[in-house]
């Protein structure tokens, strides 16, 4: 049973860095990623979840 889905990762993965059009693939979805991460909005959101970590975790060190 386990070796199904393992076999569907290592194929996909071998598709993806074997072959000049897995390689495209991943090079455009890296791209988007890329993109995607430095996109204004995005930093947006994740200064303000990190700012509410960090005091989530000062309220809970300061109460321990």
């Amino acid at each position: 049973m386990k070796a199904g889905p393992a076999f569907v990762i290592g194929a996909t993965l071998g598709y993806l860095v074997g072959t000049e059009k897995g390689r495209q693939q991943l090079d455009r979805a890296k791209g988007w990623a890329t993109e995607t991460w430095n996109d204004p909005r995005v930093q947006a959101k994740v200064s303000d979840l990190s700012a509410t970590v960090t005091d989530f975790a000062k309220e809970r060190s300061a109460g321990a």
